[in-house]
Formats: structure tokens, C-alpha cells, sequence
């Protein structure tokens, strides 16, 4: 029989920001925004009981999790001075991707791998027409900072499926007809506790074709990118 409520912090668990995983959760106390990463709904405690569906998030204020199998946490216990982040261990992009523009002030914290998965992807991305077919994949997370206003760059290539939770501050994904930007046709606003649906559509075994996509944020953000990589 596993452990119950298995804890161990992130790897971008630090200064500003508090992040743990949590396994086998049974009776566990909460504070923060609370991200399913399991295929199995997570029981929030209560005189009616709450239900989050998988790969969905909510927030917690010292709420119990009645019952989930995976769950990370991330909490910003003070928003002071909060830009400090990228003094604790992240990395500016463009140190890991040269063609990144140069002005563009966003960072990226380390990844961490919590664990493995089987999913059908064309049921996760709520293809129209799935397949039955079921792919075992790596969860690996990771957190962004931008501050107010940022483009964070137009991109439509991912070779895995990919969602986000908004931890932290008011922003949008914006998703355009082409690389350019001039021809916007759908947002989705991202608030903290929320995690967007995929906007990824699968056409084949470890085939995703991502539309013209960028983060935007409104304000000051810090977003929790949840990666499903094929293994």
C-alpha cells in the first residue's frame, strides 16, 4: 500500500514562491493554488463536498483535499518585491532559446518531472473525433514570470500536449490566424487558479498541431506550465 500524502517541494520552490507535490492525498490541508495533475477528480472537503476534474485547479485557503492522487501547490505567500524570482535560480529565456527577442523581459524557473501518465491525448484535447488510443507520458511542470504588459512571442510549435494554471496576477492567451500577430480571433482569459483547456488538436501518434499562440499578461504574472511529454 502507498504512503498517503507524500510531500516533497518542487524544484522551483523557493524565497518568493512556496510549490509542493503532493501523491496519494488523503485529509491534506491547502494553501495556495491547487493544480489536479492526475486522469482521477480530486474531493475537496466540506459541508458539500467539491469536486475538481482532472487536470483542472482551483484555490485553497486552508481547505482539505479530501481525496486526489497528484496535486502541486503554489502559493505566493507575499507579492513584495515579487520580480526577485529571477534572482532565485530562473533563467531569462532567451538564455535557453537564442532567437528570443532581446528586450522581452520574460523568465523561466527549472523543471521538475512529478511523474508519468497514461492518457488518450485526442480525449484530453477534446478532439471531435477520437481515436482509442492511449500514450504514456512524462508530467513535467515549470513556472514563467513576466512582468505587466508582456508579449511573451508568438509560437505554434510544442511536441507535447501543454496546459497552464495561472498562479499569480490577471492575463490572456491570445491565438492568431498567423505568425505576424495582425489577425487576432480568440482569447482566453487566465485568472489566478484557473488552468485553460488544451488548445492543442491531435493528428497522429505524438503528432500536436498548436495554432499562432502567445501568453499576453495584464499585470504582473507568474503561470505554472504543466507539459505532457511522450515517452
Amino acid at each position: 500500500m502507498n504512503e498517503e500524502n507524500r510531500c516533497r517541494p518542487l524544484s522551483f520552490d523557493g524565497k518568493y514562491i512556496r510549490a509542493q507535490l503532493v501523491e496519494d492525498v488523503r485529509d491534506h490541508t491547502a494553501h495556495g493554488v491547487v493544480t489536479n495533475l492526475s486522469n482521477e477528480a480530486m474531493i475537496i472537503g466540506g459541508d458539500v463536498p467539491g469536486v475538481i476534474p482532472p487536470w483542472k485547479s482551483t484555490i485553497m485557503r486552508g481547505g482539505k483535499i479530501t481525496r486526489a492522487e497528484r496535486v502541486s501547490i503554489v502559493d505566493v505567500p507575499d507579492s513584495v518585491n515579487l520580480g526577485g524570482v529571477m534572482f532565485d535560480g530562473w533563467d531569462w529565456f532567451g538564455n535557453r532559446m537564442e532567437e528570443f527577442p532581446r528586450t522581452t523581459p520574460l523568465y523561466i524557473s527549472k523543471h521538475d518531472v512529478v511523474g508519468e501518465v497514461t492518457l488518450n491525448p485526442w480525449r484530453f484535447s477534446n478532439h471531435p473525433e477520437p481515436l482509442e488510443e492511449t500514450e504514456r507520458y512524462d508530467i513535467q511542470l515549470n513556472l514563467w514570470w513576466a512582468p505587466a504588459r508582456t508579449d511573451a512571442v508568438i509560437h505554434n510549435t510544442h511536441a507535447f500536449l501543454e496546459i497552464h494554471t495561472q498562479i499569480y496576477g490577471l492575463g490572456r492567451i491570445q491565438i492568431f490566424k498567423d505568425h505576424a500577430g495582425t489577425e487576432l480571433y480568440r482569447e482566453l482569459s487566465t485568472a489566478p487558479g484557473d488552468t485553460h483547456d488544451p488548445i492543442v488538436r491531435v493528428t497522429g501518434r505524438r503528432t500536436y498541431t498548436y495554432p499562432w499562440h502567445r501568453g499576453w499578461t495584464d499585470q504582473d504574472c507568474i503561470w505554472m506550465a504543466i507539459e505532457l511529454h511522450p515517452k
